[in-house]
This record gives C-alpha cells, structure tokens and sequence, in this order.
C-alpha cells in the first residue's frame, strides 16, 4: 500500500468513526454538528466520500473494513430467483431470495443495521 493510499484509508476511517458516533449519539444533525464544530456540509461530504468508498468496494467483489467492524461486506448473489422480502434502508436495498441461506441473511442484516 503506497503511503497515499493509508493515508486516504485512515482518512476515510476518521470520517467513518465521526458518521457513527453522530448516528450513535441520538442528536439530529444540527445539535450534533454545533456540539463537534463540523458543518453540515462538511458532515455530508464525508458522508458521500465514505458511501462512494463503500460503493467502490462493493463494485469489485471485496468488502472493506473502516474499523475493527466491517461495516460493508460483499455477499454472493442467489442463483434462484423468487424473491421473498426487500429490505430498504434509506437509499440501500438488500433484496432477501426464498432460498437465501440463514448466515447470509443474517450478515446481511447487521450490515445494513450499520448504515
């Protein structure tokens, strides 16, 4: 890994960190952006960077790590369609197939549970 790409990484991860505590902390995003200092814009540019890392990840099949959790993992796509139930979660949908193993499921869910 060249020294640019850990430092986009760590940065990347700052962000990340900063997104989940604001989404932990409860606040709406002003109070929480008047208690950290941050501007909404500011805020939702990182936002947009982290989900487009994500994206990018997604787009080749891996999964990344922004912490000790991984809060984006690749699953594979069910070969049968019959689609039982769409999860949506904001602009993210994870459409769960009748013959979806259970382990599948459940990863699936604690991934969007992250978002």
């Amino acid at each position: 890994m060249s020294v640019q790409a850990a430092k986009r990484a760590v940065l990347l991860q700052e962000w990340a960190d900063q997104i989940r505590e604001h989404k932990q902390s409860g606040m709406t995003l002003k109070q929480w952006t008047a208690k950290t200092g941050y501007s909404d814009k500011t805020y939702y540019y990182r936002l947009k960077r982290v989900r487009e890392e994500l994206l990018e990840a997604a787009e080749v099949g891996g999964a990344i790590c922004l912490g000790e959790k991984p809060v984006f993992a690749a699953l594979p796509r069910p070969t049968v369609s019959g689609m039982a139930v769409t999860v949506r979660v904001g602009q993210y949908s994870i459409e769960i197939h009748n013959n979806a193993d259970a382990g599948v499921v459940e990863q699936a869910l604690r991934v969007v549970s992250r978002l």
